[in-house]
């Protein structure tokens, strides 16, 4: 049976020893000064998902040469590979990587070449999903059209970072223009803000929803679910659920207190992703275990079925 990862953010998935190399590499001090490189990223305290996104601005200055995309996006296959992934789904926000040496379209093959290589020697298919920052309009725009432009190199569109105040309804016209050109959507929604923000994701064309556990605030003590919840319930529309990354931002205090084993159990197609295996020095073994805690019984499961929800497909 294939196993996917639908949901892993490639700016925060680097190695640590990588990052270290890199560092060293361009001299980038932040790190190059820094001997403990997996506590210097480590996010599991932080106060807020603002506060765990601060990290990936160490990451960005890493990530500023083809050479360097290349080896990032090649260790992130290798590494799901290790963890018994067939099918890897990365995201990134391209515009952050574009500068005098590299254009957006660098920045794309950069990546696939990297993912080409780690398919070539292990056999596990990745694929590439753009990300436009929803705090910036301009940059979700030009990501969008850069999906279209080059929509033969990646396999999907998505909008990341703060949640809160940035609706997916900001970006309606850039969302129906991606969706006219058969360009799957999916949107992050439910993490950072409410229910409205999953609705809006599904009104604006997602096919999946990234994170979407806060789903939970539309459904009664007693399981009534509100009009949101039925919609994705009846639909089958899978939440990409990460729950480490859910308790390092201070979403919930243990994995006894996510809703990832109540949505479940109430019939909600859930996948099992990592987010930023770096900031929360996590990988899918890990997920594994925290989700047998949170009260999946068989976790592996959530990872067999995310491979029919697929980009890559």
């Amino acid at each position: 049976m294939y196993k996917q990862v639908l949901h892993d953010h490639l700016d925060g998935g680097l190695r640590p020893s990588t990052a270290k190399e890199l560092a060293k590499r361009t001299n980038y001090k932040p790190i190059n000064d820094i001997n403990d490189v997996a506590n210097f990223f480590d996010r599991s305290s932080s106060t807020s998902l603002e506060d765990y996104l601060e990290a990936f601005t160490h990451t960005i200055a890493l990530m500023q040469s083809y050479s360097n995309l290349e080896q990032i996006a090649y260790e992130a296959a290798v590494d799901m590979y290790q963890n018994d992934i067939n099918f890897y789904e990365s995201r990134y926000a391209p515009f952050y990587s574009v500068n005098d040496d590299l254009s957006p379209k660098d920045v794309l093959t950069a990546i696939n070449s990297g993912f080409k290589q780690a398919e070539n020697e292990f056999g596990i298919v990745s694929g590439l999903i753009l990300c436009g920052m929803r705090h910036d309009p301009d940059n979700v725009k030009a990501v969008a059209e850069l999906a279209i432009e080059y929509k033969e190199l990646i396999i999907g569109f998505d909008i990341a970072g703060p949640e809160l105040n940035y609706l997916p309804s900001m970006y309606k016209d850039s969302f129906l223009k991606v969706k006219n050109e058969g360009i799957n959507i999916t949107i992050h929604a439910g993490e950072g803000d409410g229910v409205q923000s999953i609705q809006e994701a599904l009104d604006n064309g997602a096919k999946r929803i990234g994170h979407g556990v806060r789903i939970i605030e539309d459904i009664s003590d007693n399981n009534e679910l509100g009009p949101t919840a039925d919609r994705i319930l009846q639909n089958n529309i899978p939440l990409e659920v990460c729950i480490t990354s859910n308790l390092h931002t201070n979403m919930y205090k243990n994995p006894q207190d996510h809703p990832i084993s109540r949505l479940h159990n109430l019939g909600f197609n859930i996948s099992l992703n990592t987010d930023n295996r770096l900031m929360s020095n996590t990988s899918i073994d890990n997920e594994l275990n925290v989700a047998k805690a949170a009260g999946i019984e068989n976790p592996t499961s959530l990872l067999k079925y995310s491979a029919s929800d697929s980009f890559l497909n």
